[in-house]
């Protein structure tokens, strides 16, 4: 008897659980339905994942700090040894999509602006721009990696802030990647819906 009094509060306690995790939104702030099939990116992102690219991770691991990230790949992937000495699957170009949370829209502002400078540091800016994709504005750098153990060789990023969350989506390719790094990114921007 008591072990069934014991299973029902854990099924009771499991149940209520289950409402406590943030559902996704219904609608996207350019009025599209939210769908299932997006990577949904701490609620607040969903992206509908655009052709030639594959959805490989999409963690919440840092959610308890408002930080979110999710990764995509395009091509074929090579293992390589990172600086650890540990073996890595490396793609021919790879996605990263970096949200994170703050208390006010300007600190989100800020965190953008911050994120942009220290681009500026660890890379080898070419050119820079402001875009908006999909009603949303990013500013948008060309760069190369100037750290000699990094396994991608240059790159493209957008920053940007909506509402109280700072976003930075990178675009990391390989020395011999032979597609165009700025459409990429421009689609898989145009690709990005927020939460309404």
């Amino acid at each position: 008897m008591k072990t069934r009094w014991k299973a029902a509060l854990c099924l009771l306690g499991l149940l209520c659980l289950t409402g406590c995790g943030a559902s996704a939104p219904e609608t996207a702030a350019d009025g599209t339905a939210w769908s299932e099939d997006w990577v949904t990116v701490g609620n607040v992102v969903g992206v509908e994942t655009p052709e030639g690219l594959t959805a490989r991770e999409n963690s919440d691991a840092l959610s308890a700090k408002g930080m979110y990230y999710a990764t995509w790949s395009l091509g074929e992937a090579e293992e390589v040894l990172n600086e650890d000495g540990e073996a890595a699957q490396v793609y021919d170009a790879q996605v990263y999509l970096l949200l994170a949370g703050y208390d006010s829209t300007a600190k989100a502002e800020e965190a953008a602006a911050e994120w942009l400078d220290m681009a500026y540091e660890q890379y080898a800016v070419d050119t820079e721009a402001v875009e908006t994709r999909n009603g949303q504005e990013y500013t948008v750098i060309t760069y190369t990696y100037t750290s000699e153990t990094n396994p991608y060789a240059w790159g493209v990023s957008a920053f940007g802030a909506y509402g109280n969350y700072a976003v930075s989506v990178e675009l990391s390719c390989r020395e011999a990647f032979y597609g165009n790094a700025l459409e990429i990114l421009a689609n898989f921007l145009d690709h990005c819906h927020y939460a309404a």
